[in-house]
């Protein structure tokens, strides 16, 4: 079966139908990083373009499952915190791992509105943002606020890209996978350019 006969077979299905999926998706998204759940609204998109489904629908089917998504990281995180807390009340002393990682709480709360309002544009560790303003305690309402602007820029430009290719699957496919890739190579070279800082930053009050 031929592309052109898969979305002619999926544009046939009752739209609550795909609705339901594309919300289950961009959900899923979230709780299980390594799912495609770009891909998935992309299709979706598309699909709006080619099937002729309702572009509010769909669109609203995916920011719901975003907004769902992120808002079950962060009750992971306070879930995570909690224990810990737990742990320390009943006597037990944090491992050098998650005192490093409770280091971190003063930094992540100064760059948190910033960092939750870009989660969109970064693939792959977006949901472990969420787990993080849960952890170290940051609002939930600003969580909603920031997560829920950042899905809905995201969104948009997905959306206005697939409505505007439309039948070129292709081009449209190839556009977010170069684009994913940039990304991860910036997030690798940043990741290199942080850990040379530290050694180096290691080293200086070693000597000192």
């Amino acid at each position: 079966m031929n592309l052109e006969a898969i979305l002619a077979e999926l544009a046939a299905q009752p739209l609550w139908l795909g609705a339901l999926a594309l919300f289950a998706a961009a959900l899923i998204e979230y709780v299980f990083p390594p799912f495609p759940g770009d891909a998935i609204c992309l299709f979706g998109a598309f699909l709006v373009g080619h099937g002729g489904w309702s572009l509010p629908v769909v669109f609203a089917a995916v920011l719901a499952g975003n907004v769902a998504g992120f808002a079950a990281d962060y009750g992971l995180g306070v879930w995570m915190r909690r224990r810990v807390a737990r742990r320390g009340a009943a006597g037990h002393l944090p491992s050098p791992r998650w005192r490093t990682i409770l280091g971190l709480e003063e930094r992540f709360r100064t760059r948190a509105a910033a960092t939750l309002l870009l989660n969109r544009f970064l693939p792959g560790i977006r949901a472990f943002l969420f787990v993080g303003a849960g952890f170290f305690g940051y609002p939930f309402a600003r969580t909603l606020l920031w997560g829920t602007l950042s899905a809905l820029a995201w969104n948009a430009l997905i959306f206005a890209a697939g409505v505007a290719v439309g039948l070129n699957w292709d081009e449209l496919s190839t556009w977010l996978t170069r684009y994913t890739t940039v990304v991860w190579i910036l997030l690798g070279l940043l990741a290199v350019a942080l850990l040379v800082r530290w050694r180096l930053r290691r080293r200086a009050g070693g000597g000192g």
